[in-house]
């Protein structure tokens, strides 16, 4: 894994709005307020406008209420906003979503690679105006789209319509609406957390995924921090620059000031808070360019209410954080140096660590800010270049299930029952993921004494394979089951084995017993990996440890044949499923077995 560093002399201009929860930071939009709106009733036909940096251009006197056929409330920008844009010259193109107009960028030849460029909050497709010619130039088909209520895109009155959900609902239509397959994904701040989840859940979609100062949140259930604001206005609350100076330093309490801002200042210029936080001088027609398509606070529901949708956001990601923890095809994770929250170095590293694809990649820090497109769009594209043309996409990979990638450990507590040796096996599926230190903390020859066991045996961290469980639910706990503290790990008694009492402690290839009713499924187009024994029995991995290998990721197992000690006779593959597949236990009872280097498999009936 690479890294390019950059040397940074200057202390930073603005303080991030961002804190990392749980080891997944929670991002939100690093920018600030929008313009103010007290939730007045704006379903009359005159809207009042506001005197602003736009009102010249756009030479506004009355604005029209449009309504989707669900009675969804919007208006629309004037053309003549946008007109002579400093260095943004392309053509607009529209694709409607549930009623709404989508606005897009769409430039380069019809028949290139798609790279799609996703914008976070206040910005809009602006923000990519230096990046695009550069992209279309090399033969690529660029596409830069405006979020709902952004940019030229129709944009919701009603600033609760503003949800994460609903974006990322919105993004996954617009992408099925165009029919785009072997996507490059470029994402940033917002567009991160709503591309990221895209590329999570939709995975068969995205050829290459590159990240540019961007995260995507998971927040235990019951512990967002976040409090859902009023959207009441704050006539107090002043410009850009005055809040950014002094709000909290906190990540928490200084995010929940921003969310408050956004929600309840009189005046918010979008064009400034880009200002603040970019540290290349903009200049006025930039600034006014940023600007462009809000010319009055109406039109700012979308920019007032992203930050709050930080406050609806729990687990809702796990899935896709998982299944990125195997997208195996080209990751690259590049940082504006001066971002000191989703461009730092720690979730930088996070992941780099976590993506399969990010192996060999040049995973640059920029001497940038949070806006590194605007700071070094230039440089950005030509490093984006240079990615593209010297990485290789492999196969597709699917959409993971509830069980695909999900981290786990067990303890094993070895007892002698007359001529009989019995474990029963502790984990921490539907109790915890097994936190790396806490798990580190456990000393096993305390747990013999304390339990007075035969032995005490680690078997973990482990990763499931399987996408499903069927006629279960292994990672979901029962009122009446038996919890234990290991330390200070909590688990759960999850089943029992036997093995004769002629085969003593387990041993690698060596099938043993478990009680289990459930069935794993494997969906269409997983890769699975299979042992196959002397006789000809097939065994295919359920989950994949980190025992012995420490870094073992999703990616290495398709070649983990040539790290295997197999006993004669015995030969590993693995294989892509044309179909789904279900491997049951039989009369309650599952024959397992275990590789040289932990990875578990149950015998195909």
């Amino acid at each position: 894994m690479n890294y390019s560093f950059v040397s940074i002399s200057k202390t930073p201009q603005y303080i991030s709005l961002f804190r990392c929860l749980f080891g997944i930071c929670f991002l939100g939009s690093l920018l600030v307020a929008c313009d103010s709106d007290d939730s007045e009733d704006v379903s009359g036909t005159e809207i009042p406008l506001v005197t602003g940096p736009n009102s010249d251009a756009c030479k506004l006197s009355e604005s029209e209420i449009h309504a989707t056929a669900t009675g969804l409330e919007y208006i629309v920008t004037p053309d003549a906003c946008f007109d002579s844009l400093s260095g943004y010259e392309f053509e607009p193109s529209y694709v409607e979503i549930d009623g709404l107009n989508m606005h897009y960028v769409d430039v380069g030849p019809d028949n290139g690679e798609v790279i799609l460029l996703l914008h976070g909050q206040p910005s809009w497709s602006y923000l990519y105006r230096k990046m695009i010619p550069i992209l279309a130039d090399a033969g690529y088909r660029v596409i830069a789209p405006d979020h709902i209520g952004m940019g030229r895109s129709d944009k919701p009155i009603d600033v609760t319509v503003h949800q994460y959900e609903q974006h990322v609902a919105w993004n996954k239509a617009f992408i099925n609406k165009l029919q785009l397959t072997d996507i490059n994904l470029f994402v940033q701040d917002w567009g991160s957390l709503i591309g990221l989840r895209i590329a999570g859940d939709m995975p068969h979609v995205i050829a290459r995924l590159v990240v540019a100062n961007g995260d995507l949140p998971l927040i235990p259930v019951g512990q967002n921090p976040y409090i859902y604001p009023t959207f009441e206005i704050d006539e107090s609350l002043g410009d850009a620059a005055t809040f950014f100076a002094s709000k909290e330093p906190d990540g928490v309490e200084g995010f929940q000031q921003w969310i408050d801002y956004a929600a309840g200042v009189p005046e918010l210029i979008a064009g400034d808070v880009l200002q603040v936080v970019t540290r290349v001088e903009l200049s006025s027609d930039e600034v006014a360019a940023y600007n462009a398509p809000y010319p009055a606070f109406e039109y700012k529901a979308a920019i007032r209410a992203f930050p709050a949708m930080s406050a609806g956001i729990e687990m809702e990601n796990f899935s896709a954080w998982k299944t990125l923890g195997a997208f195996h095809n080209p990751f690259m994770f590049n940082a504006g140096a001066y971002d000191i929250k989703l461009g730092s170095l720690e979730v930088q590293k996070k992941w780099v660590e976590h993506v399969p694809g990010s192996d060999g990649n040049d995973h640059k820090r920029f001497i940038a800010g949070h806006f590194i497109q605007d700071d070094v769009g230039e440089e950005l594209a030509i490093h984006f270049l240079d990615f593209l043309r010297n990485t290789t996409v492999e196969e597709p990979l699917q959409a993971g299930g509830p069980l695909f990638n999900f981290r786990y450990c067990e303890i094993l507590l070895s007892y002698l029952d007359g001529a009989e040796e019995s474990t029963e096996i502790w984990g921490t599926p539907g109790v915890n993921f097994c936190p790396q230190n806490l798990w580190d903390a456990i000393n096993f020859s305390d747990i013999e004494i304390e339990y007075g066991v035969l032995f005490a045996i680690p078997n973990g961290p482990r990763f499931f394979v399987v996408d499903e469980i069927l006629g279960g639910d292994i990672v979901s706990p029962s009122p009446d089951d038996e919890h234990r503290f290991f330390g200070d790990l909590e688990m759960r008694l999850l089943t029992t084995m036997n093995y004769s009492s002629d085969l003593g402690e387990s041993v690698s290839y060596i099938p043993g017993q478990v009680l289990r009713n459930n069935t794993w499924l494997f969906y269409e187009g997983r890769r699975v990996y299979e042992l196959t024994d002397m006789n000809g029995q097939v065994y295919i991995m359920q989950s994949f440890s980190r025992i012995e290998v420490s870094d073992l990721q999703f990616d290495d197992l398709k070649d983990l044949g040539s790290r295997l000690n197999l006993p004669e006779g015995w030969t590993f593959r693995s294989r892509i499923l044309s179909e789904p597949l279900e491997i049951s236990a039989i009369d309650g009872i599952a024959e397992v077995v275990q590789d040289d280097l932990g990875n578990s498999y149950q015998l195909v009936p």
